[in-house]
């Protein structure tokens, strides 16, 4: 039902998108992906496998605090 309804709508807001660069990265063009869905996408690939935050923290943090200041 929400689906439905906000379908064929965008996100307007900035939108953070991570990903592993041995792992998602290596399929899929991951920004393309998310611009289907939101018009501002912002992000990128962090060398590492499937937990960013276990595996990148100081990355993973330094990308969370750039993004929201």
């Amino acid at each position: 039902m929400h689906d439905a309804a906000s379908q064929g709508q965008k996100i307007e807001c900035p939108l953070l998108v991570l990903w592993s660069a041995r792992g998602l990265g290596t399929l899929y063009d991951v920004p393309a992906v998310w611009r289907a869905y939101a018009t501002d996408v912002r992000g990128r690939a962090l060398a590492c496998g499937h937990f960013l935050a276990e595996e990148q923290p100081d990355e993973t943090a330094a990308e969370l605090v750039e993004f929201l200041s």
